[in-house]
């Protein structure tokens, strides 16, 4: 699991400064079920796979929590709609989809700019929880956490102008992260995540 969590960088599991979250597994916890589905691969999905997967509620459940989609948003698809996004985000038309092609699937096709925010303040809020401690406290006692607390109180409801500063500020704070916990993030989907709000409210 620990190599999941270093490849996605999604670690959403634990507690994060004085702000207390929603537990969550990480988003590769997916993973293992994507790979048990496929019996001629460990890795992908095929179109009948696909279909079979979606049609289960625990699997769907799973996917809607990881990715910050909503159940009734993905319960929306019908058939021709499943054949439809497959198509769509089988990237290399393979025929099948990866891990990698299914979740980006799910998040650029249903996933809205407020859900976008909200899941992007997640795994921001796992990723201060990773500075050093020093940096932590200082954190806490500045004048930036109060804008942390007001947007984590419900990012779906901040609006531009204090998403663009709440977006400022982490910037300037995650430059503080450990090298190892830097290298994880950028290599991770949700590195892609954050370029996306940066291009939003970045300014």
């Amino acid at each position: 699991m620990d190599r999941y969590a270093d490849r996605f960088g999604s670690d959403l599991d634990r507690e994060i400064i004085v702000l207390r979250k929603k537990d969550q597994d990480d988003l590769a916890s997916i993973k293992p079920t994507v790979e048990l589905i496929s019996e001629a691969s460990k890795n992908e999905m095929s179109l009948a796979e696909f279909l079979e997967a979606m049609g289960d509620s625990d699997f769907v459940g799973r996917v809607a929590e990881k990715t910050g989609v909503s159940v009734e948003k993905i319960d929306e698809l019908d058939i021709e709609s499943m054949k439809a996004f497959f198509e769509e985000a089988d990237i290399d038309n393979s025929g099948s989809l990866d891990f990698d092609e299914f979740v980006n699937g799910i998040i650029q096709s249903f996933r809205s700019y407020d859900e976008d925010f909200t899941h992007f303040f997640t795994v921001v809020n796992g990723l201060l929880g990773q500075l050093p401690d020093d940096k932590t406290l200082a954190f806490i006692e500045s004048d930036g956490f109060k804008l942390f607390e007001t947007v984590g109180n419900d990012p779906n409801s901040a609006d531009t102008e204090s998403r663009g500063e709440f977006f400022t500020m982490v910037n300037e704070l995650l430059v503080d992260l450990p090298d190892a916990v830097m290298k994880s993030f950028t290599e991770s989907q949700d590195f892609d995540l954050y370029k996306l709000i940066a291009s939003r409210y970045g300014g």
